[in-house]
Order: structure tokens, then sequence, then C-alpha cells
């Protein structure tokens, strides 16, 4: 069961240059589960995406949106059975490693919940289990 509107489905399946304003309007619509890395080889980056796909069911259930940031021009090309929506560009990238205080050679993890506001933020790989518990405890935001 997607909870997910019919036109961030079409958001989601559309390219990236529409991204900017992507992450704009995923809020009060979904949570937000942000994947910052260096580059799309960074050995924590490729552990949490894996995690990701592995539980992408828990995540969808629990209408969360993976956003990963990766320098890695191929990233955006790849195709993830969760769902997502990559920042396909240097500038998208550098907005939101702004915004987030990330800087360009750092792992991070950042889950919002459905106002913008950091449930999670962390330097590690951050376990499937830990993150539904926090999402479980978050309210719905409508």
């Amino acid at each position: 069961m997607l909870k997910l509107p019919l036109s961030l489905l079409v958001l989601l399946g559309t390219c990236a240059a529409q991204a900017p304003h992507a992450l704009t309007q995923l809020q009060n619509n979904a949570r937000v589960l942000m994947v910052f890395a260096p580059d799309a080889s960074s050995p924590s980056f490729k552990r949490q995406l894996e995690l990701i796909e592995r539980h992408s069911f828990e995540l969808s259930i629990r209408n969360t949106v993976v956003v990963p940031v990766s320098t890695a021009p191929k990233l955006s090309d790849e195709l993830f059975t969760f769902e997502n929506l990559p920042l396909g560009t240097a500038s998208e990238q550098a907005d939101a490693r702004s915004r987030f205080h990330v800087h360009p050679g750092d792992f991070l993890v950042i889950l919002l919940d459905q106002i913008g506001s950091v449930q999670i933020r962390s330097g590690a790989p951050v376990d499937i289990h830990e993150l539904t518990a926090s999402l479980d405890s978050l309210p719905d935001g409508h």
C-alpha cells in the first residue's frame, strides 16, 4: 500500500533536471532519507544502499523516498529497485550539501520527517531496524 500521490510518482520518474524543486515538493508528502557520499564507490555508500535495497518494502510502506547524493556521474544512470530521487547535477548536489552542511568528502545519512526536520544524522551506515523504528515514531505530518 503506497501512500505517495501519483504526482510524486511521476516526479520521481522524471529527469533529474527537475530535482532542485523535487525536495521541496516532497516536503509534507513523504519522508526523505538522504545518503551523501564523496562518490558511488565509497564502501559506506555502497553498504547503505545495499541495506536500503534489501529493505525497500519497509521504507516504501513508511512513505520514505531515498535521495542518494554522490559525485559519480553514473549514479543517476543506475536503476535502483527502491523509490529514489537522485540529484544528478553538480549544482543540485552542492545545494543539498550546503543546506545540510555536508562536506564533499563526507559520508552522511540524514532522515527528514515530512515537515523537513532532521530526525537522524549519522556519519556511518544506519541499520534499517533503527531507521524503521525512527520512522514509526514520527507523526504522519498531516
